[in-house]
C-alpha cells in the first residue's frame, strides 16, 4: 500500500525495491546502485516502463545520516534539571525519501533536553538593567563576551541593544547548552 504505482523508478520509498548493494563504495562520495523494484511495484523510468534501473546517493551507513533524515523516538527517563547532560537510547527509523545503506531502523544515543538552571526572565532583566556592564552575558557563562561589554561599555549601547534583542528572542542562551527554565 506504500508503494505507488505508475510513478517515477528512482522516487520509489526503500522498502518498494530491492538494490545489489555495493558496501566497497568510498564513504562521502556519490555512488550509483542497481536496483530493481519489487514484483507487485510497476515504475515509470524516463517514460519507459522498466524493472531495473539506477539510485544516485551518498555512500554512508544509515545510523551515520543527518539527524534531519530520520526520526527518532521521544526519551521517558530523562531528568529536566541535570548537570552534566543526560542521554538516552532512541529507536531511530529512516524518512521513506532518504536511501543509505544497512538497516534503515537503528539504536542512538541522543542527548535530553536538560536545564542548568538559568532563567530567561532574569537574563533578560539583567540585560535591560545592566547590560552595559556585561552582566547579562556573565550570567549565561559568556565571560569573555562579557569582559568585552564591560570595557567598552556595552559597545558605546548598541551591543547592549542588540543584546536584549537577542536574549529577548531566545537567540543567546547559556554556554553550557542548557535551555531556560
Amino acid at each position: 500500500t506504500r508503494c505507488p504505482s505508475n510513478g517515477i523508478c528512482s522516487r520509489l520509498p526503500p522498502e518498494c525495491m530491492t538494490c545489489k548493494t555495493n558496501y566497497s563504495c568510498v564513504y562521502g562520495r556519490s555512488v550509483s546502485f542497481e536496483c530493481e523494484a519489487k514484483p507487485q511495484v510497476h515504475c515509470i523510468d524516463q517514460n519507459n516502463t522498466r524493472k531495473t534501473f539506477l539510485i544516485n546517493m551518498t555512500c554512508q551507513f544509515c545510523w551515520q545520516l543527518p539527524l534531519s533524515n530520520y526520526l527518532c523516538s521521544n526519551p521517558t527517563n530523562c531528568k529536566t534539571v541535570s548537570c552534566p547532560q543526560q542521554r538516552y537510547k532512541a529507536n531511530c527509523t529512516v524518512r521513506d525519501h532518504i536511501h543509505c545503506l544497512g538497516n534503515r531502523t537503528f539504536p542512538k544515543m541522543l542527548y535530553c533536553n536538560w536545564t542548568g538552571g538559568y532563567k530567561w526572565s532574569t537574563a533578560l532583566a539583567l540585560s535591560i538593567t545592566l547590560g552595559g556592564f556585561g552582566a547579562d552575558r556573565f550570567y549565561l557563562g559568556q565571560w569573555r563576551e562579557g569582559l568585552g561589554k564591560l570595557f567598552s561599555f556595552g559597545g558605546l549601547g548598541i551591543w547592549t541593544l542588540i543584546d536584549v534583542l537577542l536574549i529577548g528572542v531566545g537567540y543567546v542562551g547559556p554556554t553550557d547548552g542548557s535551555l531556560y527554565i
